[in-house]
């Protein structure tokens, strides 16, 4: 199952992303939490009503026509790896690390698909990479 948190309308709400349509849980099950954290917390019987709502044609919304966001818009945690990968060690010119380097990232480094990204006054340029997020519960 796909979850997402997207805006449609003027409100936030979450939903199931199926195929070219995104399945609004608060008009499908309106039951279930309307956000990502608390929809998560509530555990799998809020997965197993979402998965029911899905069956049901009734409540989908075109992808198109709404904006996909962060699906956690502000993790209570972040936490990174880095020099997790040969180029990247070689590209700093550090030594590999023996054990994985975590470090913690703010929550307002989250944005959501197609968002801009903001450049810091201390920078001068930006750096591309790829990133991906896990929830861990």
């Amino acid at each position: 199952m796909k979850l997402a948190t997207f805006t449609h309308g003027g409100a936030t709400r979450i939903g199931v992303v199926v195929e070219d349509s995104i399945v609004d849980l608060a008009a499908a099950a309106s039951e279930l939490p309307r956000e990502m954290i608390a929809f998560l917390i509530a555990g799998p019987h809020a997965i197993e009503r979402a998965a029911a709502a899905v069956k049901n044609p009734a409540h989908r919304i075109a992808l198109k026509s709404v904006k996909l966001e962060a699906p956690i818009a502000r993790p209570p945690e972040f936490l990174a790896i880095g020099l997790n990968y040969a180029d990247h060690v070689e590209e700093t010119k550090m030594k590999r690390p023996e054990f994985p380097m975590f470090f913690n990232k703010q929550s307002s480094c989250v944005t959501g698909p197609g968002d801009p990204i903001h450049l810091p006054r201390a920078s001068s340029a930006l750096d591309y990479e790829g990133e991906l997020g896990f929830v861990i519960g």
